[in-house]
């Protein structure tokens, strides 16, 4: 509620389960904001703010971190607006997962990322040209890589530029089989980046590839049911993809709502205890077409198995970690309020995916208040519909 006098705080979240999977805490507390930073965690007096919002019922997290995800909006066929989807889902910080190459970065940097309400980094496609959409081609030529365009781009934007995307699919690389992953990984050395390696319908099988990637290095789409997966004929997660991670190699969902995701791969990896490293959305024109939000397709997981704190790591503790080289809690005083108002309702809800998957769950990620450096930003949480005295 809005208050015409000073108070010591902007706004206080009363009466929310915080939860931090870095600080290894779930506990019901009040948390307040001030000057877009974390002031204050505790009991503290609704009387104190400029606003409060009751969150009675809801988890208060770090704001969401969507790793992959494509918003280039007007710049490529597939990209969609940052703020628009994000917000809605809770998503403070998004990687946008090389919509553009070392030909278009700048433009995608002034138009996009400097002016985004939420925090956006960005992977580097290895072609000049970028992913530009369907039924165009996206250029993995060795011969045609710039090498000296991607490190200069690195060196410009050290605080921007994450990592070196490239596909390995036989779509793209049929002419070339992995050398331009080889290219991928050598650029990675020279910049320091880590590499995602697109692994839907691999053009060689999974054992001649796996092994380039390094520690560090992202296998993207990993519940992919096309061509060659994680999964043995058997239905077994392979010694091979067991052994990357053993040394390092991340494993990204990457959902979108193609053929990059498969609940039948997902539900079986699950069962074998080969949870993600990493959930993303792959948010793309696709995603929104099929009214399929990254809050549904965080569900999935609770349903197939994963604790809630298990997903919500996926997509807060690891990305940060990867992206910030945090090690310390998100929800501590003089942290910056970037933050998620989340509930888990209990109705019935079907998942779905492109193969003609479906499972039934009766679990469901709903976002209720997405707050960005402070500001409130999206707000579905129902208190405002009551009335308060004071």
């Amino acid at each position: 509620m809005y208050q015409l006098r000073n108070k010591k705080y902007d706004l206080v979240l009363k009466n929310g389960t915080l939860i931090d999977t870095i600080g290894g805490f779930e506990t019901k507390a009040d948390l307040a904001v001030t000057a877009g930073k974390i002031a204050s965690i505790g009991n503290i007096p609704a009387e104190n703010a400029q606003m409060t919002v009751d969150a009675e019922g809801c988890y208060v997290s770090a704001g969401l971190i969507d790793y992959h995800c494509h918003v280039f909006h007007g710049g490529d066929w597939a990209s969609c607006p940052a703020d628009v989807y994000a917000l809605a889902n809770g998503v403070t910080t998004v990687v946008d997962a090389g919509s553009t190459g070392c030909g278009g970065f700048p433009l995608f940097w002034r138009a996009v990322m400097a002016h985004s309400l939420v925090h956006v980094k960005a992977y580097l496609f290895i072609g000049t040209g970028g992913q530009v959409g369907l039924g165009c081609v996206e250029d993995e030529n060795p011969a045609h890589i710039n090498r000296d365009g991607i490190a200069e781009l690195c060196r410009r934007y050290p605080n921007d530029i994450v990592g070196i995307k490239l596909k390995l699919d036989k779509e793209h690389l049929s002419a070339f089989g992995i050398e331009p992953l080889r290219e991928a990984i050598r650029l990675g050395e020279q910049t320091g980046l880590r590499v995602s390696a697109h692994a839907t319908d691999p053009v060689v099988p999974v054992d001649d590839f796996i092994d380039l990637l390094r520690p560090g290095d992202i296998y993207c789409h990993m519940f992919h049911e096309t061509g060659e997966g994680i999964l043995d004929k058997a239905g077994g997660v392979r010694g091979s993809i067991r052994r990357a991670r053993d040394r390092g190699v991340l494993f990204d969902a990457a959902h979108g709502k193609t053929n990059n995701f498969s609940l039948s791969c997902a539900q079986k990896a699950i069962q074998q205890g080969f949870l993600p490293d990493i959930i993303s959305s792959d948010y793309t024109k696709i995603s929104l077409s099929a009214r399929y939000p990254f809050t549904m397709m965080l569900s999935e997981y609770l349903n197939l198995g994963m604790r809630f704190s298990e997903v919500l790591r996926c997509c807060t503790e690891v990305p940060a970690k990867l992206l910030f080289g945090r090690q310390t809690p998100f929800l501590a005083i003089g942290e910056p309020a970037d933050l998620a108002v989340l509930k888990v309702a209990e109705r019935p809800v079907t998942f779905w995916d492109f193969y003609g998957n479906t499972v039934c769950g009766d679990r469901l990620i709903e976002n209720k208040m997405t707050i960005c450096n402070g500001e409130i930003l999206f707000d579905q949480l129902d208190d405002k519909y009551q009335r308060f005295n004071g």
